[in-house]
């Protein structure tokens, strides 16, 4: 999606939203059976940054974006294994939402 002011009429500034085709992603996020694998996923998810990750809400989610990929790992190990699972879950369902939108869009 592109946005653009238009301001080169002062008195009329305009707006102008244009979609472009590529909204759709060519992300694949990847499954998990355990708590490494999510780590994986996760960590994977995180180098991506895709557009869907923004729905998704947590405080561990949060703490993860402002460290390095090393402190993220480091932190992720040394979770909760529920704590992974849920933000994993969470993530694959946005995820699943999000290409499940996408797929009837384009």
């Amino acid at each position: 999606m592109k946005i653009f002011l238009n301001t080169s009429d002062i008195n009329n500034p305009t707006i102008e939203i244009t979609k472009t085709k590529d909204m759709k992603s060519n992300f694949t996020m990847l499954e998990a059976t355990n708590k490494d694998e999510a780590v994986t996923s996760i960590l994977n998810v995180l180098k991506e940054n895709p557009l869907w990750l923004n729905k998704v809400n947590g405080s561990l989610l949060a703490i993860l974006k402002a460290l390095s990929e090393e402190e993220q790992a480091f932190l992720l190990e040394k979770q909760l294994d529920e704590h992974v699972i849920d933000l994993f879950v969470n993530m694959k369902q946005e995820y699943y939402n999000y290409k499940d939108n996408t797929q009837w869009n384009y």
